[in-house]
């Protein structure tokens, strides 16, 4: 998934100090795993980090079949209706982007919100009618403060070799501006990275099946009545310290809904989920527990 340019000029070794140990060590995992060298894959994740994401990635991903969404951006205030979001079209999807004062009328259900909303970034969104926690959470897209560890044990210093100078050079400069140290402005952008990668590589396993992906939340209590707002959309949970489903919820809307369970801390399931159907759907989860 890192995204390597050949033509980035002379090279040069790089030692960062204080670099967060468990996401360097994520780091060379996923740069093992598609065949690069520490260097090649620090010189793609600034790269990456330097221009939005979707657009530099997506033509190294396999491609998507499904209809792009329409984008409605850059706009001071923007009023949206049920009857807005269906006359589109039965298959039409929208992207919501840098619009200041987002509001959706009462009338639009969480129903249609899922069908015809891709996505929201970027926007100060507010809902006037009854939209589920998980449904907003899935649509509006945020990036999670990185906090840098105060533990020195936490922390490592590391080499890199074969570091594209000119790409370090901006590093270095960005890392100043933010009045940062390389290690905690690395680790910064590494924080970033993983989880992008992390749910790019699921994203590339399910063709063009819309998703919705949760993250950015303590703690999230899942109901029979959000996995089937849901309709077709999938749902992908990332990094959650502890969810729970609720106990009405069967084998086979967990199944047709819920495609991945990644990095969460406690996965509370009802009786109903078969144990390897959970171990099928959990990733790296440190505890699933049937209650």
């Amino acid at each position: 998934m890192f995204v390597v340019k050949k033509d980035i000029g002379e090279m040069k070794d790089i030692t960062l100090r204080g670099v967060n140990k468990e996401l360097y060590e994520e780091f060379t995992v996923h740069a093992k795993k598609h065949g690069l060298s520490a260097g090649d894959a620090f010189d793609g994740i600034i790269m990456i980090d330097k221009q939005p994401w979707r657009k530099f990635i997506d033509r190294h991903r396999p491609p998507r079949h499904g209809k792009a969404p329409e984008i409605i951006r850059d706009l001071e205030k923007l009023v949206v209706s049920k009857k807005d979001l269906i006359s589109a079209g039965e298959k039409t999807m929208f992207l919501f982007s840098k619009i200041n004062d987002l509001t959706f009328e009462k009338d639009v259900d969480a129903a249609t919100l899922v069908k015809h909303v891709r996505l929201i970034r970027k926007c100060k969104t507010s809902f006037l009618g009854d939209i589920p926690k998980i449904i907003q959470l899935g649509i509006i897209r945020k990036r999670r403060a990185y906090t840098h560890p105060s533990n020195k044990d936490q922390l490592k210093d590391i080499t890199i070799r074969n570091v594209s100078i000119k790409l370090y050079d901006e590093f270095v400069s960005n890392a100043k501006d933010k009045g940062k140290t390389t290690g905690e402005y690395f680790s910064e952008i590494l924080a970033h990275a993983i989880t992008f990668f992390d749910i790019s590589e699921t994203l590339s396993t399910i063709e063009d099946r819309e998703v919705l992906v949760v993250r950015e939340e303590e703690e999230l209590f899942i109901s029979k009545t959000d996995l089937e707002v849901l309709g077709k959309r999938g749902l992908i949970i990332y990094s959650i310290p502890k969810i729970e489903f609720a106990k009405d919820i069967g084998q086979d809307l967990f199944l047709k809904t819920v495609i991945r369970l990644i990095k969460c801390d406690q996965v509370i399931l009802p009786s109903s989920i078969p144990r390897l159907i959970v171990l099928s759907r959990a990733i790296q989860c440190k505890e699933t527990k049937i209650a």
